[in-house]
């Protein structure tokens, strides 16, 4: 129904006059209809949560819930894990329970005629939504066609049981079609979006259509999905375990027995895992389960026929980043004029170079690429949307930077209970600023009839456009910006007071000037004092040692043609608490059993891990007083004190690796420092036999040993499930964990050999010059073992074009290894790297992911959110 038309509808409904006995007599054929209906349409109650959804449930496998009431059924549990699980359960024939609302008729059902007039209006609505549904096919018993198979390479099927057939390329696929491809096939499906879904080997799924937009059910297997723009809500891929959400991307889900694995390619995608929610971004991945491990992207996309194509994309990417990384950079500055000019309760300082000539020269080189790669021109193709394009947004910010100074400076001040809104300061240099803004504020913005910049020649006599636009306040040589008309006058008030510098009586001020007697390129400085005490006056409890930190400061610079990025946390006093957890730099020789072909590697020294664990348990005590009681039943149940019988016998180093081949499955390694090994073993035993004892639900666990020579291997396994074991041993003060004895063996001969990686050539290079000599903690990461063995294995296929076959060599070419390292002092956290913008690259986000090991909340993230997640027993998995 078109729009006009529902207003002349609408406008018909409320002028219409109905007399009082009309009402009446409806509502009583109405009452008579809803007490005639069956029993199921009698829980039409209000839908808030999900018992209400399940208690829909027999109706729904019925079909006797009204198409309305279906619809909306339908668009929940699409969404919903959990109504998912409840609804598959009960088609399997267990008892779902189900809420009858008692039926009472009321007194009267004489109304006012603004309620006639919103009965009408409802009416109207429900007849749109049903048009609306029936266009979409989303009405019970509308069987239309989803998809449709673009491509087939073996066997694929359609239906199950009794009813599997064979289907070739040009099958229709219908709504709630299942598909399955045999082993040793591939499937492409293309959806009638244009959305692309790459099916690996014994994968299964169905596509339906909701009011959110369209579901990929995924039962099993592995999927590439590229999903089209979309123009009305977003595509799914829906599994037992989790929900991805997109509306233009290229990803894989992996979806088996023990889990879930999602990896993105480009774009960003939304993961849901249970109550948690995370968006991905280019090169990070996400697994539900602590069972299913991360793994190199390359190796995840490696069964499909597509893996050329996006192999040479990565390649591109690695070209481009070597060519940004070699423009000179715009110099170093050691002051700034702009300081006097900041707020005094400012909290957030931030100062970045004026990029209008690297702008330019990263745009070119761009463009170039562009034209030398079909690849990257294809994967350009797909990002252009309906807002401004990227060369004239570029274009635009250039000229816009060429009125500016050298520096651009961003502030956030605290503002009482809360924080302001940001304020941008610049030197302007050229005239014409003003009228570039007002030709440039519309282009810039994807709403054309909205501006996003709006100049400004009197704060205090202006009022704001719509959609919140940029305000831009420009006198003589300077420009004052912010979103708020608040922050801009107080800001503009500040430019115009001679001999105002209140900042520079501040601790704060003195922070920011030392980074810039240093040089500074990129700066970012957080006065987190005031954002600590801020969070205690709002009565919120910090874990012991987070309440004495002063300031994080971030610099980026180019020095000598040479890159070099550090950050500090800095506190008041001598690191206490979960401050402390990362101990001082000390030997770490968990990194002999570590070769030089590790393609992922994280190491740290930690304080006594008996005292972390006692800290721990205080903080979560703090939040749950039923935590003791519950501790204490696992010590009764299991013969296990935490304490004696697992932190103790730990040593304060620990590192995980992926070191050895990458197919067809990760190698990795976990390496900790034992001081005690006898009490350890005698721990695991103890709590392998308590998971038994205690398991209902039929899986058990075996522990059984090896003796191998001198050495013995122990062996942690489930019968029901394959290539699921963990092996370990006892070398010298170190327990070495893997997932076959095969890559522990390699690894303590790699050590007795000196074939290390700490001693390599490549990580060698890598080290910085300065004071210390060793680390408190690293990540190292190197692409290059786990590029090398697939783009062999595509050449050797034939699958590789010339064009293709010549970005993955550049990508080859230009996989450098690259190091992150940290150290604790007494009273600050420093973090450095040599290698990337802050230590990140493309390297670096391939192999770390989402939620990677080496992050700040590696020190303090699981402390702020009062959990112990165990992530080195999640990557053992």
């Amino acid at each position: 129904m078109k729009s006009k038309d529902f207003d002349h509808l609408l406008s018909g409904i409320r002028n219409e006059q109905v007399d009082d006995q009309v009402v009446e007599q409806a509502g009583d054929r109405v009452w008579k209809s809803i007490a005639d209906a069956p029993a199921a349409e009698l829980g039409a109650h209000t839908l808030r949560s999900c018992d209400d959804f399940q208690a829909l449930i027999p109706g729904y496998l019925s079909k006797q819930l009204a198409p309305a009431r279906a619809m909306l059924f339908e668009d929940h549990t699409h969404a919903c894990v959990a109504c998912r699980h409840a609804l598959e359960r009960a088609r399997d024939g267990q008892r779902q329970p189900t809420l009858r609302p008692e039926s009472k008729r009321p007194t009267s059902v004489r109304s006012s005629m603004p309620w006639n007039w919103g009965m009408a209006v409802g009416v109207a609505a429900a007849v749109a939504a049903v048009v609306v549904a029936f266009n979409l096919g989303m009405l019970p018993g509308q069987h239309v066609v989803r998809a449709a198979v673009q491509t087939v390479d073996g066997s694929l099927y359609a239906g199950s049981g009794a009813e599997m057939r064979l289907i070739p390329a040009g099958y229709e696929i219908r709504n709630g079609d299942e598909i399955r491809t045999a082993k040793g096939s591939t499937a492409v499906v293309r959806l009638v979006d244009g959305s692309l879904v790459e099916m690996s080997e014994r994968s299964d799924l169905s596509v339906t259509r909701a009011w959110k937009g369209t579901t990929i059910h995924l039962d099993g297997g592995k999927v590439i999905v590229q999903a089209a723009k979309q123009r009305t809500g977003r595509l799914y891929v829906a599994t037992d375990d989790g929900l991805v959400s997109v509306k233009g991307t290229i990803f894989s889900v992996n979806h088996g027995l023990k889990g879930s694995r999602v990896a993105v390619i480009e774009g960003v995608v939304r993961v849901d895992y249970g109550e948690n929610s995370t968006d991905l971004n280019a090169g990070d991945e996400a697994t539900s389960s602590p069972s299913v491990a991360k793994v190199p992207i390359q190796n995840e996309i490696a069964w499909s026929k597509n893996s050329a194509k996006y192999l040479a994309l990565l390649g591109d990417f690695a070209v481009l980043q070597k060519q940004f990384a070699a423009i000179p950079g715009p110099g170093l500055r050691y002051s700034s004029e702009l300081l006097p000019y900041v707020s005094e309760s400012t909290v957030v300082y931030a100062a970045i170079p004026n990029l209008a000539n690297t702008l330019g020269e990263a745009s070119q080189l761009f463009e170039d690429r562009l034209q030398q790669s079909p690849a990257l021109r294809d994967w350009w193709k797909q990002q252009k949307g309906n807002g401004p394009k990227l060369q004239d947004v570029l274009n635009q910010v250039k000229t816009f930077s060429g009125y500016l100074g050298d520096e651009i400076v961003f502030t956030v001040a605290k503002n009482g209970t809360g924080y302001t809104a940001p304020v941008i300061l610049a030197k302007v240099k050229e005239s014409g600023l003003e009228s570039f803004i007002q030709s440039a504020g519309r282009k810039l913005s994807s709403n054309p009839s909205q501006a996003a910049l709006q100049t400004v020649r009197n704060p205090w006599a202006v009022t704001p456009g719509p959609g919140q636009p940029l305000l831009v306040y420009v006198s003589n040589d300077l420009m004052v910006a912010s979103p708020d008309l608040t922050e801009l006058q107080h800001a503009v008030t500040r430019t115009q007071l001679e001999n105002n510098n209140s900042f520079a009586a501040t601790p704060f001020y003195q922070q920011i000037a030392r980074s810039y007697e240093q040089g500074a390129e990129w700066l970012f400085c957080v006065d987190m004092e005031q954002i600590v005490t801020q969070h205690v006056q709002a009565g919120r409890n910090l874990p012991e040692g987070i309440g004495d930190v002063r300031y994080l400061t971030m610099e980026h610079r180019e020095v000598g043609g040479k890159t070099e990025s550090h950050a500090d946390l800095t506190f008041s006093s001598e690191r206490q608490g979960v401050a402390s957890w990362l101990a001082a730099p000390a030997s770490m020789g968990s990194l002999d059993f570590v070769s030089p072909d590790a393609s992922m590697v994280t190491s740290a020294v930690i304080k006594n891990p008996r005292s972390i664990m006692e800290e721990v348990f205080k903080m979560i005590g703090s939040g749950d007083a039923q935590f003791s009681q519950h501790l204490a039943d696992f010590e009764t149940k299991s013969g296990v004190n935490v304490l004696d019988d697992i932190a103790a016998p730990l040593g304060g180093e620990v590192t995980m690796a992926f070191d050895g081949p990458m197919l067809p499955t990760p190698r990795w390694k976990l390496i900790f420092e034992v001081y005690d090994p006898a009490t350890l073993q005698s721990t695991i035993a103890k709590l392998v036999d308590s998971f038994n004892r205690e398991n209902t639900e039929g899986h058990v666990m075996q522990l059984t040993q090896h003796q191998v020579g001198s050495r013995t291997y122990f062996v942690i396994s489930n019968p029901n499930h394959a290539n699921s074991e963990v092996d370990y041993t006892f070398v010298d003060n170190y327990l070495i964990a893997a997932p076959d004895l095969a890559t522990i063996s390699r690894a303590i001969q790699s050590r007795e050999a000196g074939y290390t990686l700490a001693k390599s050539a490549g990580f060698q290079a890598l080290l910085p010059s300065d004071g210390y000599t060793d680390f408190s903690a690293i990540f190292y990461h190197n692409i290059g073992p786990v590029v090398g063995p697939l783009a062999a294995q595509l050449k050797s296929s034939g699958a590789l074009t010339r064009q293709q076959q010549q970005s993955v060599d550049a990508l080859t070419a230009n996989s450098a290894p690259g190091l992150i390292y940290a150290y604790g002092q007494p009273d600050r956290i420093e973090v450095a790297s040599n290698t990337g913008f802050m230590g990140f690259d493309l390297g670096t986000l391939l192999t770390m992911g989402d939620n990677g090991p080496f992050l700040p909340q590696m020190f303090l993230g699981g402390a702020l959110n009062h959990t112990t997640s165990g992530n080195s027993a999640a990557q053992t998995q």
